[in-house]
């Protein structure tokens, strides 16, 4: 069982994997499914440049702080726009 404070996380975590692209989202997904694992060699899996998955990578975070701040407003533009 996940802790109350964590879930929102997980959600927010979640949806902005969601709407990445699909190879972004498994590059994302194998560094942190592994404490381990070093972003070189996720870079070396991946068989793209390190600038590229860095770019990747700042972007997940980019979109994941603007969701985790923003949240209820992109909820309620959304919802606005499916209305419309």
């Amino acid at each position: 069982e996940v802790e109350p404070r964590y879930k929102q996380d997980m959600a927010d975590i979640k949806f902005c994997l969601s709407v990445i692209k699909p190879e972004h989202s498994e590059v994302i997904k194998r560094y942190y499914s592994d404490k381990f694992i070093t972003w070189e060699e996720v870079v070396s899996e991946a068989g793209k440049s390190y600038s590229q998955l860095r770019t990747w990578h700042n972007d997940f975070k980019t979109l994941l702080n603007v969701i985790t701040q923003h949240g209820v407003e992109f909820i309620r533009l959304r919802r606005e726009a499916l209305q419309a």
